[in-house]
């Protein structure tokens, strides 16, 4: 085996190694959505419950959230069609309605409306009032679907067991 020969192979293996690469890379190009929801969050602008005078000064009780945040960590746009909230029925539970929160209850931030296209790096984010939480909570887990253009089904976001089993026991003692 000549010099040739072995250049000549150590070319056609470095070849099919970039090839291999840049399949495995486009393989894992488009958009990938990273999630997160956090729940009892006050904004500077929520809603004003009520006020309490005091003889040191006024308490004033704001409106609770369950914010909802995506952040496209892929390499392509994608876009973010619509969202809707329900709950997961307890396993006792065979029959019955399921509750459900439809997409004009959810404020989205910074004026973005749906449908919404998400580039590489750019966060969105929402908030849905307590309330309507706790509501489904009392159902069942609640799940939040947010529908997108390049996944065939929706993502499902839910929070931890241990947050609803905190939010469910402050409920019970109100």
């Amino acid at each position: 085996m000549g010099n040739t020969e072995i250049v000549a192979w150590w070319g056609a293996i470095l070849a099919s190694l970039v090839l291999g690469w840049d399949i495995i890379k486009w393989f894992q190009s488009g958009p990938k959505l990273k999630k997160r929801i956090s729940l009892n969050i006050r904004y500077d602008d929520s809603k004003v419950i009520k006020k309490e005078k005091h003889e040191n000064g006024e308490s004033v009780f704001y409106e609770e959230y369950c914010h909802i945040e995506l952040v496209n960590v892929g390499t392509l746009p994608t876009t973010i069609m619509g969202i809707t909230a329900k709950h997961k029925k307890h396993k006792k539970q065979k029959q019955g309605l399921q509750k459900s929160v439809m997409q004009q209850v959810f404020t989205e931030h910074f004026g973005k409306k749906f449908p919404h296209v998400i580039s590489s790096g750019e966060v969105w984010s929402c908030r849905l009032p307590m309330n309507f939480y706790e509501t489904l909570l009392d159902c069942g887990r609640p799940e939040i679907h947010v529908s997108v253009s390049h996944l065939d089904k929706p993502i499902v976001i839910r929070a931890t067991k241990k947050a609803n089993k905190a939010i469910s026991k402050a409920i019970s003692f109100s």
